[in-house]
């Protein structure tokens, strides 16, 4: 039987913003993957499966997508760096990604540690067509509402106190 043949297609994309929040505040955020499930569009479960190295390194399990139309159950490594401000994300079982890697970098504006500096990049590479022709209309937008989501999730959510 005929199969035709897809090439992968790799999207990336770059949001960059300042918020209202210390540098540390958001990391703490962004590192408590169980919690992603309630605030998250499109995040209908999320799961720390195992934590190495001291917890600066882990696995996570997180199911997104609009139900009934389409849900994605993936497998990240997550390395958290919290000296560097730094978390990044490998995805390691997906059925839908080639691959889905994002990183966010964090730091204080200007020496202001009530001022985080946002750099949050996501890359994707898929080989399925319909996924392709979507990914141009909606991973910016994606991106943009993720990092708004945890802006919000920062305003909800105490600081610790330093």
């Amino acid at each position: 039987m005929w199969k035709p043949f897809f090439s992968t297609v790799t999207k990336r994309h770059i949001e960059r913003k300042i918020l209202r929040t210390s540098p540390l505040h958001l990391f703490q955020i962004i590192n408590n993957v169980d919690a992603y499930s309630e605030f998250l569009p499109l995040c209908t479960h999320s799961k720390v499966l195992k934590k190495l190295k001291g917890g600066r390194q882990y696995e996570a399990a997180l199911t997104v997508g609009l139900p009934p139309l389409f849900t994605e159950k993936y497998v990240s490594r997550v390395f958290a760096d919290p000296e560097a401000l730094t978390v990044q994300a490998k995805s390691v079982e997906s059925t839908l990604f080639e691959s889905l890697d994002s990183k966010w970098k964090l730091k204080a504006v200007d020496s202001n540690e009530d001022l985080c500096d946002v750099h949050f990049e996501v890359e994707m590479s898929v080989s399925n067509p319909v996924i392709v022709n979507a990914l141009d209309q909606v991973l910016e937008q994606v991106a943009g509402r993720q990092v708004a989501a945890f802006e919000k999730r920062c305003q909800e959510i105490p600081q610790l106190p330093r």
